[in-house]
């Protein structure tokens, strides 16, 4: 058997219909955190020993330098005049002070704003500014109350990482923070000097900065300062908003480099100063492509999925016609692919890989009640999902359900093909034992293997999951999440069927309008003015703390969230320093999948009752294969989806945001699909759904009136069907196209069926 349980996988799919409809959209994922965007390149001399890129924050002001090290001048670097070092004094605007060459200002950081420091080195004729930390920096001095102001526990400095006491005799405060005089006692290693590596032998190996900062804080010896670890990461320089720019706009690049860039920037302008030369700088965005490979890849792997997907939903179909086509060429007696060889004897059964794809007896009719239950489902777990914030419950049952898909597409037919290789056909894996609840049945080695195996791999994934912070970046857990949607898009289009384009057209429009609703209207009626598709895609909107916060707490609650929800494609950025990911919901394949799995189906069962009724199947041959490329349905489709998934890719990048890709790929699948069935008169019966379809089924189930009606115990599953059976069957069933035509001339289109 193939873990074939009509009712959990019905279940399961319509939970996973559920879901996806939340999971809408194309989208890039990013990451927050201060991210090093630039470069400097330094050289001395052009000696290859003297030669260093040092990585670089941009600032939120000014502007960039261009993408590339080649597309940007050569500059030197220049000192702040001796008596505005810091840059916090008001420059004189008009009339520019040019300093000696033009060329990039080196300005610690404190006291004043980055901005307001930007906008004196573009009065003072720099071309540029790179902004440096320093210990000093992190202290101030209140003149009214004459106390020191000391750096501020977990932000600027962390005492859990390293703490050490120094003396209070070797520290200068007169009466404020002296930098110049503490700075050099507090940085480096034992062999430096630093103070706090003397006292503190585990300093060099658990302080990352080499540097720590006093905290102020009493300690028990009145002659000891406690100092801790000072953080040493990259800072987003923030604008100042009381700074005018329309007067005055900021024209240079400014960027940021920590302290121990600043030290190895300042050594080498040492050794140029000792040898009388120059220190050559270029400044220069760090290089990313302006399209990325992951979003062909992510579109490609789309229309994939949905392309084999509603081929595969059509199998019963082609199966059926295969053994017909055998039958006639001499080959065993026809049986439907419903047949279940486990009623008959093991002896006169081969073993053989069933198919799970278009089993009719698993599968589900939707009509149009169906369609605006399902949207009355998703809008009401999208809203329990925003309100409750229940994501990790989503993660569980998503990954279960998926693993059961695993199972039917990928596992059970590789163990039992295997199986089939190594014991051969006639003979019969072992039964394990016989379950009559959920109708599971027999359950024999490869069901076993194939079940183990599906669900080993879900609870991995699952405890990656719960397990590594942000884990979209793990190759297992996206890969597997990729595999898992697309075995679960599979299962979903052999399971939940459409037999009319008026089901199609109700689906797909109310889900038009539902993901423009929930994406672009919520947030002119949420209090914070945000997306509820977009909050619950991203498990509650981007981590609330500050991305410098979250950069040094990572597992802090207000810097979780973010992560996107399983239930879409996930490709990570090519050649990316950023990261991120290329994103696509799955709603946004089975949707549209549906429409193609029903042209698969009409185009299948179109060949199949042609092939019965034809009689001779030599003949027929050639009529079915030309109108299965001329005049079929699901080629045209595929590429309409295609093209309208590129068309949603490409507004990505133009518009610089997610985009609703229902917004394209409805008007394009919907669209190809009316206008093909209106150039061949077929629309009125591809609306109201075609008796072609009905009659395949009787050829393959029998005349069941109700294809979802459950099978009785004293009937057969297994229907045999003889030749003239089955052309009776497909006599019976006329041309809509010709019945429909107002003329009544049919030599346009020519009867699907042609008894001989």
């Amino acid at each position: 058997m193939v873990y074939s349980v009509v009712s959990s996988r019905r279940w399961a799919c319509l939970w996973v219909w559920a879901v996806s409809l939340m999971s809408l959209g194309l989208m890039h994922g990013g990451v927050e955190a201060v991210l090093p965007t630039a470069a400097i390149d330094v050289s001395v001399g052009g000696a290859p020993d003297l030669q260093v890129t040092l990585l670089a924050a941009q600032a939120s002001f000014g502007v960039w330098p261009a993408m590339g090290a080649f597309q940007n001048p050569t500059w030197h670097p220049l000192r702040p005049p001796s008596d505005n070092a810091l840059l916090c004094q008001e420059v004189p605007r008009h009339g520019k002070q040019n300093t000696a060459g033009k060329g990039v200002m080196m300005v610690p950081r404190g006291d004043c704003t980055f901005e307001r420091k930007a906008l004196a080195a573009q009065r003072l004729g720099a071309q540029g500014m790179i902004l440096y930390g320093s210990l000093d920096s992190r202290y101030s001095y209140n003149a009214s109350t004459s106390q020191v102001i000391w750096p501020q526990n977990l932000y600027d400095y962390d005492c859990s990482k390293a703490q050490a006491l120094v003396p209070k005799s070797a520290i200068t405060l007169d009466p404020g923070y002296n930098g110049p005089a503490n700075d050099p006692l507090l940085t480096g290693s034992r062999e430096d000097g630093n103070l706090c590596a003397v006292d503190n032998e585990n300093f060099a190996s658990s302080c990352p900065s080499q540097r720590c900062l006093l905290t102020g804080a009493n300690t028990t010896d009145a002659s000891m300062m406690e100092a801790c670890c000072a953080w040493d990461l990259h800072v987003w320089l923030y604008a100042d908003p009381t700074i005018a720019n329309d007067t005055e706009p900021i024209s240079i690049p400014a960027l940021y480099i920590t302290m121990e860039q600043a030290t190895t920037l300042f050594d080498l302008m040492d050794q140029a100063d000792a040898s009388e030369t120059l220190v050559d700088m270029v400044l220069y965005q760090c290089q990313r492509p302006s399209y990325n490979a992951a979003s062909i890849i992510i579109w490609a792997l789309g229309v994939f999925v949905a392309a084999v997907a509603a081929y595969l939903s059509a199998a019963d179909y082609r199966e059926a016609k295969h053994n017909v086509s055998q039958e006639r060429d001499g080959g065993p007696a026809y049986t439907s692919v419903g047949s279940d060889d486990e009623n008959r004897p093991l002896a006169e059964a081969p073993y053989r890989v069933q198919s799970s794809f278009g089993s009719q007896e698993e599968s589900l009719d939707l009509e149009v009640h169906h369609a605006l239950g399902f949207i009355v489902m998703a809008s009401t777990g999208l809203l329990v999902l925003f309100f409750l914030k229940i994501y990790n419950f989503v993660k569980v049952m998503y990954a279960f359900g998926c693993a059961g898909a695993v199972v039917q597409v990928i596992f059970y037919p590789l163990y039992a093909r295997a199986w089939i290789y190594m014991a051969g056909p006639n003979v019969h894996p072992k039964t394990i034992c016989t379950l009559q609840c959920l109708d599971i049945g027999r359950l024999d080695v490869v069901d076993i293997l194939a079940t183990v195996s599906g669900y080993s791999v879900g609870l991995a994934w699952i405890i990656v999951a719960f397990v590594v912070d942000h884990p979209e970046s793990n190759t297992f857990f996206w890969v597997a999440q990729d595999v898992f949607g697309a075995c679960m898009c599979i299962t979903f289009l052999s399971t939940i069927k459409l037999n009319s384009i008026k089901v199609a057209s109700a689906l797909l429009i109310v889900a038009f309008l539902y993901d423009i609703f929930f994406v672009f209207v919520t947030p002119l009626l949420t209090k914070g003015g945000e997306s509820i598709m977009i909050n619950v895609a991203t498990s509650g909107g981007p981590p609330k703390a500050d991305p410098s916060w979250c950069e040094k707490y990572p597992h802090d609650t207000d810097c979780l969230g973010g992560d996107p929800l399983p239930m879409l494609f996930t490709i990570p950025r090519i050649g990316d320093y950023q990261g991120g990911a290329s994103l696509l919901g799955l709603g946004d394949i089975v949707l549209p999948g549906l429409l193609l799995s029903f042209a698969a189906r009409f185009d299948a069962a179109k060949s199949l009752v042609g092939l019965m009724g034809g009689g001779n199947h030599g003949n027929h041959a050639g009529r079915t294969s030309s109108c299965s490329g001329g005049c079929g349905y699901y080629g045209p489709l595929v590429v309409a989806y295609a093209v309208g998934l590129m068309m949603a890719n490409m507004a990505v990048y133009l518009m610089n945001m997610g985009q609703p890709a229902l917004l394209y790929l409805v008007p394009c699948c919907l669209g190809t699909m009316a206008f093909l069935g209106w150039r061949r008169n077929e629309l009125d019966q591809l609306w109201h759904g075609p008796k072609l379809l009905t009659t395949a089924d009787s050829i393959l189930y029998g005349n069941n009136n109700d294809p979802n009606e459950e099978t009785r115990d004293d009937s057969p599953n297994s229907v045999i069907l003889d030749t003239d059976t089955t052309t009776k069957m497909a006599a019976a069933t006329p041309t809509d196209s010709a019945k429909d035509s107002p003329t009544g001339d049919t030599s346009r289109n020519q009867p699907l069926l042609n008894v001989i």
